[in-house]
């Protein structure tokens, strides 16, 4: 946990940085102070000469200029350090993300997975720049700024350190009740984008079972809350801002009470009142930072807390000099009394190099499971899958899944480009490649017929074609670079006669290892083996019915004719 908790802060360079601009700073208020004291002081006794405060006015306006760069400085650096460290961890969550299984992410809401992907990050990287950048370089001035206004006077120092700390306490008393509110905030937040997801995804449903007023009524008391609680927060953060402004002004009130009895004692010159009563209103802006430094981070905590719960969550690594690269070289897979909760229970079996093995049984026997474990989509609870003697968690996960192909309907096409979605896993494939792949899938006419070919778009899912091209784009994506080990999903389901041919005629022909998740007895004679499941338990293995092989030599010389 504490290295995944160190993401959140700067590094030393960035820090470094920062502080640099906050001394940089500290010594420009210095300098005004100190000039403004002189100044006055030369305008009070020039006594006519109207050139004595000049070099003074010169330093004022040299300070001025520097002042300005600084500022500017410090926005643009700070809010640069802010997105770069949010870039570094929304790509380690993302990471993070790719290791784990898709059973793992299948139970949280796609809304709340965006908002640790985007509002989260926001809330976050505000915090960062404007609450640490910012709220460091403002720390730094105002202890600088209170210890040169203390040079020229304790009681007025004094004076302004009061009243700064009670804005603080202040504050710290709002900022409470604010991260309740944020709280509340984030969790309607997160329903609403949940149900507008669902809405965009199930818009069909919606229309057709006459549901648009129900779920308009649902979406607008779901806008309603989240709007109120958006307001409350906002009159929070708003008072907290008039507490942070009036703080500034009020102290410059007391400096000028303390400095008007000083100097009617004969503590201190005119110069030195204005020029504490000036450096307490430059302080005004770090104070206004250091005020919503606080609000920032009351407001990022629970976005850090998520994250970090969500980085706690089980996942594998991609990559790791701890395991090993699998080498597929024969493609025997050994199931080893594996478990998976709900699903398979003490399942053993081996398939042989080449072999083509067909999975059969009823809905929820644990087909798509024993699938899901080869491509390692899920893991055991206990037992082990083996490929070519190799224990997959003992190799990385890229290596592995780099020898799989697998077409499921839980593996939608991609958003992209029709040459993006057939080289998908392996995006350096040639033309003569893709080509090769799109003729074995019996695509080559439908992508001549496309306007724009291989660079024809496809609609997230895959929904601007119909289902047998959908899979038969997803088949050449699986067969890509032709993996030793293929997975089939009852790929054929629902599927025209044409394109179920087509995958028959692939499996007969494929150089590799293949299982096929099947209810159909005809598609299971296809294949060397059948291994029965029921209730998650393998039931039976038997070679396939007599006449298979002729059947998928009879296929495969169709194919070549």
């Amino acid at each position: 946990m504490a290295g995944r908790a160190r993401l959140f802060f700067l590094r030393p360079a960035e820090l470094s940085v920062i502080v640099a601009l906050g001394i940089a700073q500290a010594a420009i208020l210095v300098a005004w102070v100190l000039l403004i004291w002189q100044a006055v002081d030369s305008i009070e006794a020039m006594r006519g000469d109207i050139r004595a405060p000049l070099p003074w006015l010169g330093g004022l306006l040299f300070v001025a200029l520097a002042n300005a760069v600084l500022r500017s400085l410090e926005f643009s650096i700070c809010e640069r350090i802010g997105f770069l460290t949010v870039r570094r961890l929304r790509m380690h969550i993302y990471r993070h993300m790719l290791g784990m299984a898709p059973r793992q992410i299948q139970h949280r809401s796609r809304g709340s997975l965006l908002l640790r992907m985007t509002g989260d990050l926001t809330m976050l990287r505000t915090w960062i720049s404007r609450g640490i950048g910012r709220g460091t370089i403002g720390a730094i001035v105002l202890a600088v700024g209170l210890a040169a206004i203390a040079y020229l006077s304790p009681l007025m120092a004094i004076s302004a350190a009061l009243i700064f700390a009670a804005g603080a306490a202040a504050s710290l008393t709002l900022g409470r009740r604010l991260r309740r509110l944020t709280a509340v905030v984030r969790r309607r937040r997160s329903l609403l984008a949940s149900n507008i997801d669902e809405q965009i995804n199930s818009l069909a449903v919606v229309q057709l079972f006459g549901r648009a007023g129900g779920e308009y009524s649902r979406l607008s008391q779901q806008n309603d809350a989240m709007t109120l609680a958006l307001v409350r927060e906002a009159k929070v953060r708003g008072r907290m801002r008039g507490i942070a402004a009036g703080t500034g002004w009020v102290a410059v009130v007391a400096v000028l009470a303390a400095g008007l009895y000083e100097v009617s004692e004969g503590y201190i010159t005119l110069g030195m009142l204005i020029a504490a009563a000036a450096g307490v209103r430059h302080l005004a802006g770090p104070v206004r930072s250091l005020g919503f430094a606080h609000d920032y981070w009351r407001r990022a905590s629970i976005s850090r807390k998520k994250i970090l719960e969500f980085l706690a969550s089980g996942s594998r690594p991609l990559s790791s000099p701890l395991h090993n690269r699998l080498k597929v070289r024969r493609g025997k897979i050994q199931f080893d009394d594996v478990y998976v909760p709900s699903a398979l229970h003490g399942v053993s079996a081996t398939a042989q190099s080449g072999e083509r093995i067909a999975i059969t049984g009823p809905l929820g026997a644990g087909k798509s499971t024993l699938l899901g474990l080869v491509g390692r989509l899920v893991e055991p609870s206990a037992g082990e899958v083996l490929i070519d003697g190799t224990p997959l968690p003992s190799v990385t996960l890229e290596s592995s899944q780099r020898e799989v192909g697998m077409v499921s309907g839980d593996l939608p096409l991609m958003r992209g480009s029709v040459r993006r979605n057939v080289s998908y896993r392996r995006p350096s494939a040639t033309e003569a490649e893709i080509w090769q792949v799109l003729a074995a899938c019996g695509l080559e006419e439908l992508v001549a017929r496309l306007h724009e070919g291989l660079d024809t778009w496809i609609t997230e899912g895959g929904k601007n074609f119909s289902t047998g091209e959908r899979q038969r784009i997803a088949l050449a994506r699986a067969i890509m670079g032709y993996p030793r080990i293929l997975l089939l999903d009852e790929p054929t389901t629902n599927l025209d006669a044409e394109s179920t041919e087509i995958f028959h005629e692939v499996i007969a022909r494929y150089p590799g290892t293949v299982f096929l998740a099947t209810h159909d007895p005809a598609e299971a004679a296809l294949m060397d083996r059948v291994w029965r499941l029921e209730n998650g338990r393998l039931v039976e293995q038997s070679a396939a019915p007599a006449g298979a092989s002729d059947a998928r030599e009879g296929l495969l010389i169709a194919s070549l004719g």
